[in-house]
């Protein structure tokens, strides 16, 4: 734990949680809510399903490569610069997806969005240890994974 935890968030600890919870379930929302949307996305893109696929294969791809950094990256530059960098490119990354012209541009933006959505969860279990003892930790961890979980069921229902 940091010592000057006290003084780095001064906000309460429960706003901490969520804000925290929020950023980890940006990953799992970014799956979950374009796939209702794929025969419709394939439609207007002229894309072949095994196209489609890619799409999710290349976000699944950037995310799981760049978990291996995140928590690297945070450490050498902060917490805050990680997290901010990471969230500015999820936000062009979806832009360029919307606007996206070809199934092509949609792979590339598709897997920019996977590059930068990890930085949400590794950061935020980052943060929950370095903000709370142990013993609150483990509660905060718990609350933020039950937050995490309800994205996955949220998000077809936003994406339909």
């Amino acid at each position: 734990m940091n010592p000057d935890a006290a003084k780095l968030w001064t906000a309460p600890r429960w706003a901490l949680a969520i804000l925290l919870a929020v950023l980890g379930m940006l990953g799992p929302f970014s799956i979950d809510t374009y796939i209702p949307a794929f025969s419709a996305i394939a439609q207007s893109l002229n894309a072949t399903p095994v196209q489609m696929q890619q799409t999710l294969s290349a976000y699944l791809f950037g995310f799981a490569f760049m978990n291996l950094f995140h928590g690297a990256l945070s450490d050498s530059f902060g917490r805050r610069p990680v997290i901010l960098w990471g969230l500015a490119m999820f936000t062009v990354a979806s832009l360029g997806c919307a606007l996206a012209q070809n199934v092509g541009q949609l792979i590339f933006f598709r897997a920019l969005q996977g590059l930068s959505t990890g930085a949400g969860i590794v950061v935020s279990r980052a943060v929950i240890r370095d903000m709370f003892p142990p013993s609150e930790a483990q509660r905060v961890m718990s609350q933020v994974t039950i937050y995490f979980g309800v994205a996955p069921a949220v998000a077809p229902i936003i994406g339909g």
